[in-house]
């Protein structure tokens, strides 16, 4: 007996140490637990911080996923009745968008209209060779080969100014800063830009000829396309202009081409259209990419979101429309598409390309798809684009047609 009293104490320290190594186990599991969601936490913020490092190589190539339509949008094509179709006292085609409304322009006058094709306001310019340059809400006016430019607004005339020299070009920004081109006796181009009220902001005198300009959003620079001959080949420059300081910021590396217009766009690079090709500029003035026509170019038309251009081919009666997206880099800086027909117009309007060819109104997405159509049935030689409709001008007046995209 007194031995099996000796051994009961011995009992409950057996239990304590069962329990202890239960303790020691749920402490482990919670910390095995609290490592689990740390690792998980750190793995998380890795992987962001690749997606972050990264995206500019693989953001592209998803671009065209996004934007690519699941449908094609078919329009009736039908025209509108009403006002129109709006025939000008004066036969025109040439119609332009100021701010929501139509504008047409012809030899003696600027014309506008309201969405409904009612008549709002006509101005005199008075000028014997006139040419329009339309930005947002301004409409900028130059007599070719001549001394004179007017900027209007929907209200009017805002100023009426002339130049030393024949004017050779121009054009318009969205702030309303004018570039004019003119000759010059002192250098080969010359170069004069107004801002919105008129006052001469900058006078850039350049020894190379200049073939286009093109003012920034907020009319405190410039990007001007100059070129030259050497040993029977053109080649071109892209000059950065700041109005607050004075010569050339940036000239670029020649390019093989004779460049007929420039733009910066969304993404910072200058998007240079040429005879010969398309192609991308950074703002260090190194070229980053480009495509070369295989055919003759057509039309050009440059936007901040995207630039595209029509090429005739050589061999056969369709035509390629090559698109430029802002920010894509070397083999998804461009896109094509085939069209069979011929084509008379080409405009870049909310995010689309949008063409008029023989018989219909074409939009195609950036990625090069087709987003809508719409069958034409008259012979039409110009369009715009507006408010989700289509004015078409041709020899019997100015129709509109509904067109979504």
């Amino acid at each position: 007996m007194s031995d099996e009293k000796k051994k009961k104490p011995d009992a409950p320290d057996k239990h304590h140490a069962v329990h202890t190594d239960i303790n020691t186990v749920r402490r482990n599991e919670r910390s095995i637990r609290r490592m689990k969601r740390l690792l998980a936490l750190l793995m998380v913020i890795l992987i962001g911080l690749a997606i972050y490092m990264t995206y500019p190589m693989w953001m592209p190539k998803l671009e065209g996923i996004f934007d690519k339509p699941v449908t094609t949008i078919h329009n009736d094509g039908k025209a509108e009745g009403g006002n129109f179709p709006i025939e000008p006292t004066e036969k025109t085609t040439n119609i332009l968008a100021l701010g929501n409304q139509l504008m047409t322009a012809d030899a003696h006058s600027l014309t506008l209209y309201s969405s409904d094709g009612e008549k709002t306001d006509s101005f005199a310019h008075a000028f014997s060779k006139p040419v329009e340059r339309v930005c947002g809400k301004r409409a900028l006016v130059f007599d070719s080969g001549a001394y004179g430019f007017k900027l209007y607004s929907k209200k009017g005339e805002i100023y009426s100014k002339t130049t030393d020299d024949i004017i050779l070009s121009g054009s318009l920004s969205e702030n309303g800063t004018a570039a004019i081109l003119t000759e010059s006796s002192k250098y080969a181009s010359l170069v004069l830009f107004y801002d919105k009220d008129g006052k001469l902001v900058y006078r850039y005198g350049c020894t190379s000829r200049v073939m286009a300009v093109s003012v920034t959003e907020d009319g405190k620079s410039a990007y001007v396309c100059t070129f030259c001959s050497q040993d029977g080949e053109i080649f071109s420059q892209v000059r950065r202009l700041d109005f607050s300081q004075d010569g050339e910021q940036m000239v670029s590396e020649d390019i093989r081409t004779l460049a007929i217009d420039c733009i910066c766009n969304d993404a910072g690079d200058i998007l240079v259209a040429g005879d010969t090709g398309l192609y991308t500029v950074s703002p260090e003035g190194k070229l980053v990419s480009s495509y070369e026509f295989d055919g003759t170019l057509s039309y050009a038309a440059l936007g901040r979101g995207c630039s595209a251009a029509i090429v005739a081919n050589a061999t056969d009666n369709d035509s390629t429309l090559v698109i430029a997206a802002s920010g894509a880099e070397d083999t998804e800086a461009f896109r094509t598409a085939t069209i069979d027909s011929s084509v008379k117009k080409l405009s870049i309007a909310d995010d689309r390309v949008l063409m008029l060819t023989d018989s219909k109104v074409l939009s195609y997405a950036f990625s090069g798809t087709l987003a809508a159509e719409a069958d034409v049935g008259r012979e039409y030689v110009n369009f715009i684009y507006a408010d989700s409709a289509v004015y078409l001008a041709g020899k019997r007046g100015i129709d509109k047609i509904k067109f979504e995209m």
